[in-house]
């Protein structure tokens, strides 16, 4: 297992979408969808949709008669949310590779991912593979977390796991964090064909019960546990309670307050 795993399994669909999904993923849902437009037999394809927190916002707003493709690489995350969401006859659950999605050329007019990009090892082929499936007229959106530096509490959660394993720190905010160049990503999408390229930088309030209940989400729900298990460590409670100490000293306590900073971008199949 690498520093860059990024297998969701075991416990962590459980507590990314308990601890981080209200704190982090549902505010940049809200807007997503608000940024959004789903016409009358619009059929949309979301691309890791990891436990389904953008599925639902989408949902709401599709028409009676939308379709959506909810894909995601780590199957323990689609069951988590398929058990959540329940049944719905507009929608279908699908592992798939989003550097590969295996759907016919011109068959949806929506693409979203939402902080999925990040993780993709061939951005540019999963650029042109979306290109690939979206009719003419057809639009792609998605959003990147912007720098740690705009985003203090992973520099926070970062530097307090670090000090635990000195001369060997986990890297994991390294992925998530590490896609935010503007000029990167828009030479990536023109690349694939898409026009009309709008990227939009998205600072909103996140809010957690407790910093120990953001601590939780930030070391055991999301790959960052397995980094800390790969170096001997079994029992992550000391440095949970660690990560809660200094989030409190910095962004309060009961409830938890930050800044958090994204990018959304959206581009046109012409």
């Amino acid at each position: 297992m690498s520093e860059t795993h990024t297998q969701f399994t075991g416990s962590i669909p459980r507590l990314y979408d308990a601890h981080l999904g209200p704190f982090l993923f549902e505010p940049y849902a809200a807007h997503f969808v608000a940024r959004s437009t789903y016409p009358a037999g619009c059929r949309v394809l979301e691309l890791a949709c990891g436990t389904g927190i953008l599925t639902r916002r989408i949902l709401k707003a599709l028409p009676a008669d939308g379709k959506l493709t909810a894909t995601d690489l780590n199957g323990a995350m689609v069951e988590h949310a398929r058990e959540r969401m329940g049944a719905d006859r507009r929608l279908q659950w699908q592992m798939a590779d989003a550097t590969a999605p295996p759907f016919p050329d011109a068959s949806f007019d929506r693409v979203a991912c939402q902080f999925g990009v990040m993780f993709f090892p061939d951005k540019h082929r999963a650029y042109r593979e979306v290109h690939r499936v979206l009719a003419p007229g057809g639009e792609f959106a998605f959003n990147v977390w912007d720098s740690v530096e705009r985003n203090p509490y992973v520099g926070v959660t970062e530097g307090r796991v670090a000090s635990f394993f000195p001369g060997n720190p986990p890297t994991f905010f390294q992925v998530p964090f590490g896609y935010h160049d503007r000029e990167e990503i828009r030479a990536g999408m023109k690349a694939a064909g898409f026009s009309g390229i709008r990227m939009e930088e998205v600072a909103l309030d996140g809010e957690s019960p407790s910093a120990h209940h953001a601590a939780v989400g930030l070391v055991e729900g999301c790959p960052l546990i397995a980094a800390i298990h790969e170096r001997g460590v079994s029992d992550a409670a000391p440095i949970v309670q660690a990560v809660a100490q200094d989030l409190a000293a910095q962004f309060g306590d009961s409830p938890m307050r930050c800044r958090l900073s994204a990018l959304w971008i959206a581009g046109t199949k012409a």
